[in-house]
Formats: structure tokens, C-alpha cells, sequence
């Protein structure tokens, strides 16, 4: 699916094509590299409608998984996106289940894994793979980038990723042309604001790491994009995949995004390139306690990046804490960022925690809804959304039921954000 129209996205997320057809199947885009952030940076890019050349100087793709089992990170269950589908594809399950991610990764059977990588490839449409070829050398112009394997075959470009192990595009071009490298931003110490602007999460080691829209931007130069330390921290260690394939999916978005608009890194609508990776399956928000399974996941997830609650930092680990009541001081302040009309809604109630009535009158307030929200959750409180215990206005509201239920009548994901995470009037 192609790039989706920003407001029906963000009020509905229902997937809808920003156009129908690429008109040329000529490149516009090339991934270089074997490891898993070369994979889903090409898939990605393929599947936002650019058409992409991936290419891969070994025979086999992603080799550190081809030549024998192996198990990977033990960390709380991340697993998403481009990297989730090859786990269930392994597992022949057509549904995303965390449990079912560990139990694959917990003996990555390599003959399994190269069929499953096999078969995503084939139903790729817009990606084309070419094996055993070096970059012999590569040369900024005018529109971007000319490309010369070592076949000789040629390519002028306007964007280029380099998810090489060794930054092996880098190294042929001089000193100045390269971007700067930049500190990875531990979770723990990251404001609400740049969550906001989140694209990538993930464990390196020990540590929980996010990566913002301004963390990609900062690799690219001219149209081309490098990895730096988020590819090569931790060489080939297969122990923390999933992170370099989030981040290679990130990357592969943003790339794809200037491709596809034909526009410049400045101009990014930082949510609609977040929809377009979750409608891939992005696992953007870490939280520990939300599985993928979870029917209302992807609410929880345009609810954490609208910033409203910020995730509890625990033991090295993001929780979204969903069983913890909802106080009236710990959101009032951004809901006034968001909704201006809450201001008039907040001056007529006061109080501590907020309960099912007073947090319905606030819903159609500054949702614009009328009693037609009470019959329907009372009505679907069990079915469509799945609550536990009885529908009861005097009962005090848990972050997992407000985020659900103010996603659903409010859409706070819809209010755009710059690229530094602030609200834009």
C-alpha cells in the first residue's frame, strides 16, 4: 500500500491510496547491503509504492541467518513491523502473536527463515534484487546519485541507502560528504516531544533505545541515507535484530517519503509518515505491556504518540501501565494543547480521577459527539471493545479504557506535530 492521505489516516486508519499507479518502474531508489536493515529498508521502500533496487554484493541474502540456527535477544517481546511477518511466516501463522515471535526466535531455523524472506520478495511488487555485485563507485550530480557496480551497469538515483556492514558507499566518497555521527537516545531520558516523533524503538544490549524522524534525517546528505552507529554498533550480532530491522524499515519509510512526494527532508509530515510504517506493522511505541495481539493495539499506539500520558520508565523497560486510573492534573494541560474547547469543558468540572460520566461529557465535548457515544459503549463495552467488568458511570477510567475510547470519538493522533514534536496551530 502506498503512502495514505494524512487526515483519512489519521481519523479512521483505513488504509487509501494517496494514487493508483507509478507511472515508471524506473529506480528511484537504491538499498545497499546484506543485513537486516538493508532488507526492510528495500521492502519498505517497495511497499510505499517507490520502485527499488536492492543490492547485495553476496550470493545469499542476509547470511548471518542462512548457515545455521541461531537464537536471538531475550529482551521484553518488541518484535514489529517487516521483521514480525518474517517471524509469523516462519511460524505459518497468518495472525501477529508475541509469544509465538519468541518461540521462533528462540531457534531461527535458517532453511525456514530463507524461505520466509523468499516469499516476501516475491509478492514485492516495485523491488528488484541484484546479488553478487559490488558498488564499484558512486558520484553525486545535479539529481542526485550515479551508481557503477562492478558489472559495470549504471544508475543515476535521487535517493541511496547505505545499510552496508562496513558503510561501504561512504568510504568512496570524500570526507565532507559524510553526515555526522550521532549519540543513540536512550528511552529513559527522552522527553515527551520527541516521542512524539518517534519512527523506531528497540533493545541494543541492556538498553531501550527510540529513534526520532530527526535522528534519521541527521544520516542523510543529499539523498543519501547511512547508517552510522545504529547499523554498526554491534557489528553482525544477531542478538538484536529486531532493533536494526525497525530501524531499517524507518529509514526505508523516509527515504520512500521523499521519493514518493518528490519533496525535501524539511517538509516531512511526521504522522503521515508514522501511519504509513504502522500500516506495516511498525511497532513504534515500546511499551512492554501492550502485545501486538492486543485488539486495540494500534489505538494504544496513536495514543502514545499523541504524548497525552507519558509511558512509566521501569526496570529498563516502557510500560503503558493501562490498569492505572486517569487524574484530571496529569492531562489537562496537554488536552488544552489539543483541544482548546477543553478549557471551557475543565473550568464547569473539577476532580481527582476521572469517571466514566464526566470523562463521556469531556469525550463529546471536544469531540464534537452527541449521547449517541454512551448507548455505543455500553452497548460494545464487551464485544467490539472488549472490557473487562460492567459499564458504570460512577466507576473511575483506566488509561487503557481512555485511550481507546478518546482514539475512537477524538482522533488527538490526527493533530499534527512538527518535526521537533510540537503541536502545529
Amino acid at each position: 500500500m502506498k503512502f495514505m492521505l494524512t487526515a483519512l489516516i489519521g481519523l479512521l486508519f483505513i488504509p487509501f491510496p494517496f494514487c493508483y499507479a507509478q507511472k515508471s518502474k524506473k529506480p528511484q531508489l537504491l538499498v545497499y547491503g546484506t543485513g537486516i536493515s538493508a532488507y526492510t529498508a528495500a521492502l519498505q521502500s517497495a511497499k510505499s509504492g517507490v520502485p527499488t533496487l536492492w543490492v547485495a554484493d553476496t550470493d545469499t541474502l542476509l547470511p548471518a541467518f542462512s548457515k545455521r540456527s541461531v537464537a536471538l535477544e531475550k529482551k521484553p517481546d518488541l518484535d514489529g513491523g517487516l521483521w514480525l511477518d518474517v517471524l509469523m511466516h516462519m511460524a505459518q501463522s497468518t495472525t501477529a502473536n508475541d509469544s509465538l515471535a519468541q518461540q521462533v526466535k528462540n531457534d531461527m531455523n535458517p532453511r525456514l527463515f530463507m524461505n520466509a524472506i523468499a516469499s516476501s520478495l516475491a509478492e514485492t511488487a516495485n523491488l528488484t534484487v541484484i546479488r553478487k555485485q559490488n558498488v564499484e563507485d558512486i558520484k553525486a550530480h545535479s539529481k542526485g546519485w550515479h551508481i557503477t557496480l562492478a558489472s559495470k551497469q549504471k544508475y543515476n538515483l535521487p535517493l541511496v541507502v547505505d545499510a552496508s556492514n562496513g558503510e561501504e558507499l561512504i568510504k568512496l566518497l570524500p570526507q565532507h560528504v559524510r553526515s555526522k555521527e550521532n549519540p543513540l537516545s536512550p528511552v529513559s531520558i527522552m522527553k515527551t516531544a520527541n516521542m512524539r516523533t518517534a519512527v523506531a524503538t528497540g533493545f541494543i544490549a541492556d538498553t531501550l533505545y527510540a529513534w526520532t524522524l530527526a535522528d534519521v534525517l541527521s544520516s542523510e546528505r543529499n539523498g543519501l541515507f547511512q547508517m552510522n552507529d545504529w547499523q554498526h554498533a554491534y557489528g553482525d550480532d544477531v542478538r538484536f535484530t529486531a532493533a536494526k530491522a525497525a530501524i531499517g524499515q524507518a529509514v526505508g519509510a523516509t527515504a520512500a517519503y521523499l521519493a514518493f512526494f518528490k519533496t525535501t527532508p524539511d517538509k516531512i509530515d511526521v504522522r503521515k509518515l508514522q501511519s504509513e510504517m504502522m500500516n506495516y506493522g511498525m511497532r513504534i511505541m515500546p511499551y512492554a505491556d501492550i502485545a501486538v495481539s492486543d485488539p486495540h493495539f494500534y489505538a494504544i499506539q496513536r495514543f502514545g504518540l499523541s504524548g497525552i500520558i507519558a509511558g512509566d520508565k521501569e526496570n529498563g523497560t516502557y510500560l503503558f501501565n493501562g490498569d492505572a486510573h486517569v487524574r484530571y492534573a496529569e492531562i489537562q494541560p496537554i488536552l488544552h494543547r489539543l483541544f482548546s474547547r477543553s478549557q471551557l469543558w475543565f473550568a464547569d468540572h473539577q476532580g481527582e480521577f476521572f469517571t466514566w460520566g464526566d470523562f463521556l461529557s469531556l469525550v463529546k465535548f471536544v469531540g464534537l459527539r452527541g449521547n449517541e457515544v454512551d448507548k455505543a459503549i455500553e452497548r460494545e463495552w464487551h464485544t467490539k471493545l472488549k472490557f473487562a467488568g460492567e459499564f458504570d458511570t460512577t466507576k473511575r477510567v483506566t488509561r487503557y479504557q481512555f485511550a481507546v475510547i478518546l482514539d475512537r470519538y477524538a482522533s488527538p493522533y490526527v493533530k499534527a506535530v512538527n518535526q521537533e514534536g510540537t503541536f502545529v496551530n
